[in-house]
């Protein structure tokens, strides 16, 4: 039925990300990896490569993921 059928993933499990926090001009990039499967606008847990620490994100149109919302 037309309500099982999502957006196509454009992160999955285990993939390396782009992570982004944004506030105001302050922009801080890292990667990461995409600990589920999501599609655009989907909420993403990612675990920071550098800190090992898990955050949560949405994915973005470009396939990254901006966290801090």
């Amino acid at each position: 039925t037309p309500d099982q059928i999502g957006e196509p993933a454009l992160v999955e499990r285990n993939q390396t990300v782009r992570m982004t926090y944004v506030e105001g001009a302050l922009i801080i990039s890292n990667e990461g990896r995409a600990l589920d499967r999501a599609g655009l606008g989907e909420t993403v847990r990612v675990m920071n490569l550098s800190s090992r620490q898990i955050v949560g994100g949405r994915v973005q149109p470009d396939g990254s993921i901006e966290v801090g919302q």
